[in-house]
């Protein structure tokens, strides 16, 4: 076939160390005397997707120097984007619940806004341990009119149904939120009738900022300024390669 070099290394690669050539599927086509690269890359595109399917014509292409796939088609975005921890401290007052729900608002969001994905459902859950002696869940789902990626927007909504998960009493060890019914932001569906509350200009320079000068450099007030909730990290491993603060101090 023109344009390939039968010099070239992978013209005596066997058949099955081509990539997206399973082991079944190597089988067959040694049955049809394609034993290596070369021969299967000699073979016709459109017979072999009739017989086997469209992965092994894009493979016959791509040996064939055409470019079939993209390295950003390979990872797809997430269809649900969740954000859920356990805390160090229980938590047993409502402001504390709210904290800990926005500032996993705020993480969801930006996993959102880096996949360019907008949410329509937000579902937020909390409940305490189930080795309790009453174990009890709560959780709420928000419907957005608009589609949205908006921390401010998304915690002011958690701030309006926070009541539906607080109970008196009970010592939550888990909270957590979820994204749902995701949407692809260059294709949103606006409404006639319902403006966007969104602010995509103030998340980008709060992202930019927070990947400049590392997480939580800004964050949105309602997360609280003294999380005693939060994960304990004693034994957290140090990041030598990744954080000057880390770097270990020989006194001589």
């Amino acid at each position: 076939m023109n344009g390939i070099d039968r010099s070239a290394s992978w013209y005596y690669a066997p058949i099955s160390d081509v990539w997206g050539i399973g082991r079944k599927t190597a089988a067959k086509l040694t049955v049809m005397n394609i034993n290596t690269a070369w021969e299967l890359a000699n073979t016709s595109p459109t017979m072999m997707r009739k017989q086997f399917s469209i992965e092994i014509e894009r493979t016959i292409r791509e040996l064939n120097g055409i470019a079939c796939k993209q390295w950003d088609e390979v990872k797809a975005d997430k269809q649900q984007i969740f954000s859920t921890r356990s805390v160090g401290e229980r938590i047993t007052d409502i402001d504390s619940l709210h904290q800990a729900l926005c500032m996993h608002i705020s993480i969801a969001a930006a996993k959102a806004r880096k996949q360019q994905s907008l949410c329509k459902v937000m579902m937020l859950f909390a409940h305490n341990s189930p080795h309790d002696s009453y174990p009890q869940s709560f959780k709420v789902n928000v419907n957005f009119t608009c589609a949205t990626q908006c921390s401010a927007e998304m915690t002011h909504a958690a701030s309006s149904v926070i009541h539906q998960l607080y109970r008196p009493g009970v010592h939550y060890y888990k909270v957590g939120v979820g994204l749902l019914d995701l949407v692809n932001s260059q294709h949103q569906q606006f409404d006639l009738f319902n403006a966007s509350k969104a602010k995509p200009q103030l998340m980008q320079v709060l992202d930019n900022i927070n990947h400049r000068y590392g997480s939580d450099t800004l964050y949105l007030g309602a997360q609280g300024a003294q999380q005693k909730w939060t994960m304990h990290r004693d034994f957290l491993t140090p990041q030598y390669t990744t954080d000057w603060r880390h770097i270990p101090i020989i006194h001589c």
